[in-house]
Formats: C-alpha cells, structure tokens, sequence
C-alpha cells in the first residue's frame, strides 16, 4: 500500500448513498469519527438522503426532511441519487432542482455537521461513486462538492468498491496476503471490486464491477410485490388513486406504504417474520411476511449480483477458488441470505461486518488520510464468457407496453409503486422497468 502525503488536519470520507449518506471524519491519533444527524432520535450514524423545501424557501436535509415528507409530500424527494447527471429538474413545492444541487444540498449538510463535530475544516476529502459511474457524473459529483462549500483541490472522487476494500484491509488487519472481493450492495446500486494483499499493501485487480438498478429500492419493490399478492385491489386501488390527482392525501398514502415495504425488509433483516397493520390501504390489512418470503422473493435479484461477481472474476481469469474472504457492506447486505447466498454459490468464507452501512465511508476516509490503491490493467476478458460489459445505461424493457410515467414530483419508490403494474409475477419484470 502506498502512501501520499498525510494531511495535518482532519480528513472527511463521504458515502453519498440512495437511501442514507455516510460521512466519516478522520484525525491523526483518534479512531474514525461518524457524523450523526442531530435531529435523528437514536443516534444513527447515517443520513437520510433527503431533502424538503420549505414555505419560505429554506431546504433541510436528512431526518429534518424525513419528518416534513407527510405534511409536505409535494416539497420532499429522496433518492435523487438514481437521477444524477440527468438534465430534467425536479419540482419541490414552487423551486426546481437538478438531482446533483439537491446532492449539493446532502453534501453541505454532512461537511457543516463534520465540522461543527470536530472544529475544523477538513484538510482532504474524499467522496465514493458507485463503479458504474464515469466521466460526467463523476466531474458533476466534483462540481457539486464544490456548491457545498469545499475546494475543489481538496477534493478526490473514489469508486464505492474501492474505498470498502481499502476499509476491509485496514481495519480488519489481514495478516498474510489474501485475495478479498468486496460485495457492496446499497440503497440504489451493487458494486463490487477484487484486490490482493494486506493491510500494508495491496492492488486493485483491474476495473470494479457492478449493477446499477440492484439494491435495498429493487428489495423494497419485491416487498411490495408480496403485500400485493396478499391485497392486490387495495394496493391497485392506492395506486390508481395516487397516480390521478395530486392529492396530498393519496400521496401521503403512497408514502407509508413504500415506508412500511422498507420497514418489513429491515424487520425481516433480524426477525424470521414481521407483520404490521397497514393503515394506509383501504380498508387496512394485516400482513405477515416471513423471512423466507423474502427470501424467494429476491433470490432473482441476489442472484443477478453473484453472476455479475462471477463475471468480474472471469475477466480476471480468476474463479471462487481464488478468493479467500468476501467482506459484504452497504445497508442491503445485512439481510441474512445475502451472505447464505455468497456462501452457497462460492463456498468461500464471508466476513461478517458490524456496520456494513458505514463501511465505504471509512475506507474512503483512510484513503483521505494517504492510502492510495495501486490499479492495474483489467485482464483480458475470458472468450468463453458472453457476459456484457457494465454500461450506465439500462438494457430494452422487456415489454412492448410501457406503463405511462408518474408525475415528475414523486419520490421514486412511489413512482415505482404507480409505474410497476406489479403483476403476479410479483414484482420482478417491475424492477426491469421502473428506471430513470
């Protein structure tokens, strides 16, 4: 591992996430410092990625705009990060907003609570992108660091995957050399990204890997295919209701019910089932949910990301047996048949991380504080495999029959709720086409 130059003050790591932002600070002679929202009630060391303008043209962030989202449905937009680099704005109430100045917004917000954290302003920052991203969005994340207050010469652009494997190599001490492969399945994307070496250095093999549309939103969608199978008028009756007016109250529905999918895969995360009364469907349903559900559920999905892990290695003419330890992160990675799936597919042991949501943002603060990957020349692609290369933009739908588009104001897991259709193949081909 080589080292740059060791910044005397503190260094800033930023995850920039679908569903919640990460920032870590890092000070010469103290451990990792995570920023904590100051309006969340437990404590949590991540940030809603949300934002919610309010009536007198003032923006709050994070579960500021979490706890505004009801009573101003029409001002509140969350996962703007699928929507980056696109030049259509976004209204919020009377404004209009480019998904990157709403990540400008997020980026502000993480930089002012570092710094009210440690008194300083940060000597080096660095911010992680999903794998698939390149050129454009990668120079507009640049550009929207720099609306939020930091230097641009202070500030590094860093593949997600990366940063995670600088964060397994650091902090989990390997001792010899080993060959990791980092599997990194967040709010909006998969990425992943193999390295060899130690804690004292190691190398990138090649290019990361990754999906841009697999991740905790596709599982909320399977969640809601389920409570459909379960209630499928009502559910189609919130839809059709949401998607024909602008009622605030239809859309306050839709809300809860894309809030309570999520709530039902973070239950189902610890819990073998989880019901909920579900007050925002008329009349209201029980539902009750098991993890094995779930499990089948998104087993298409899981699936599609060790096929993508298998690709990657067959580009390095690498195969399982040539890994030694797979170190899961993101949010996502916390439902337990991620890491039942990576055993049952590789055989290979699979670390099991404490708090996989923070993971990138440490790797990305070491690699503030100096730590520099060494890359290398991606192998040559294996011939006998017909796997495509990853592109940012998203394969043909398969149906000839696209549903219309939501209104342009919605969040986008109810926009995804009113464009599925979810048929009762359940929420699978929605996932194929609820893309921006």
């Amino acid at each position: 591992m080589t080292r740059g130059s060791d910044p005397a003050g503190p260094v800033y790591g930023i995850d920039f996430g679908t569903w919640t932002s990460a920032a870590v600070v890092l000070r010469r002679g103290h451990p990792p410092l995570p920023v904590r929202d100051p309006v969340s009630p437990y404590g949590a060391t991540s940030v809603r990625s949300a934002v919610c303008v309010l009536p007198d043209g003032s923006v709050v962030v994070g579960q500021a705009a979490q706890n505004s989202r009801l009573q101003r449905p029409d001002r509140f937009r969350a996962e703007f990060k699928r929507e980056f680099g696109e030049p259509s704005p976004l209204q919020l109430g009377e404004r209009r907003y480019t998904a990157a100045q709403l990540t400008a917004k997020v980026l502000g917000f993480l930089v002012e609570q570092a710094g009210s954290a440690v008194n300083a302003a940060p000597s080096r920052v660095v911010i992680t992108v999903p794998a698939t991203w390149e050129g454009n969005r990668r120079e507009l994340m640049l550009s929207a660091a720099e609306a939020a207050g930091l230097p641009r010469e202070i500030v590094e652009v860093h593949t997600e995957p990366v940063a995670a494997i600088v964060y397994a190599l650091q902090d989990h001490g390997m001792d010899r050399d080993r060959t990791i492969l980092v599997y990194d399945l967040g709010g909006g994307t998969f990425d992943l990204a193999v390295a060899q070496g130690t804690k004292e250095g190691f190398t990138v093999l090649g290019s990361p890997g990754g999906l841009s549309d697999v991740g905790g939103l596709a599982i909320d969608e399977a969640v809601l295919g389920l409570i459909r199978e379960r209630c499928p008028d009502t559910v189609d009756a919130l839809r059709r209701s949401a998607a024909g007016s602008d009622d605030p109250t239809a859309l306050r529905r839709a809300i809860l019910l894309a809030e309570a999918c999520t709530m039902f895969k973070q239950q189902l995360s610890v819990s073998s089932e989880h019901s909920d009364l579900l007050t925002m469907l008329d009349p209201p349903i029980e539902v009750t949910l098991t993890r094995t559900d779930l499990r089948e559920a998104i087993r298409p999905l899981l699936s599609e990301t060790v096929e993508e892990c298998e690709r990657v290695l067959r580009a390095h003419r690498l195969d399982w047996n040539d890994i030694d330890l797979i170190v899961p992160v993101g949010g996502s990675s916390r439902l337990p048949m991620v890491a039942d799936l990576l055993y049952e597919r590789s055989g290979r042991t699979v670390l099991n991380v404490a708090e996989p949501e923070l993971a990138v943002a440490v790797g990305a603060a070491w690699l503030a504080r100096g730590i520099a990957p060494q890359q290398v020349a991606t192998a040559p692609p294996d011939p006998r495999s017909a796997s495509p290369s990853i592109t940012d933009s998203p394969p043909t739908p398969k149906s000839s029959a696209p549903l219309p588009p939501p209104p342009s104001h919605l969040p986008h897991k109810v926009a995804a709720l009113l464009r599925a259709g979810l048929s009762d193949r359940m929420v699978r081909e929605a996932v194929r086409h609820v893309r921006h």
